[in-house]
């Protein structure tokens, strides 16, 4: 059976655009309908289902490519 961490995917800027966006942890959870202890996770560098990474994308008004893929700091800038 695959181990919990075998499953999902990692969101290494989440803290950033969430950071971005003026959002708390609570705030974030709250506008995607995904748990603040997951949010937490996510930016811990855990891994976390397709299912919430959509919810999070559109909650942060963003898509789910720019959530895996780019810094805020550098996409807006530019």
């Amino acid at each position: 059976m695959a181990d919990r961490a075998d499953r999902g995917i990692a969101l290494p800027y989440l803290r950033a655009w969430r950071m971005y966006q003026a959002l708390s942890q609570l705030d974030l959870a709250e506008r995607s309908g995904v748990s603040r202890p997951t949010i937490t996770r996510a930016e811990a560098g855990e891994r976390i289902s397709f299912a919430n990474i959509h919810k999070i994308a559109a909650a942060l008004g963003i898509s789910v490519h720019e959530l895996l893929r780019e810094d805020p700091d550098k996409v807006k800038t530019e």
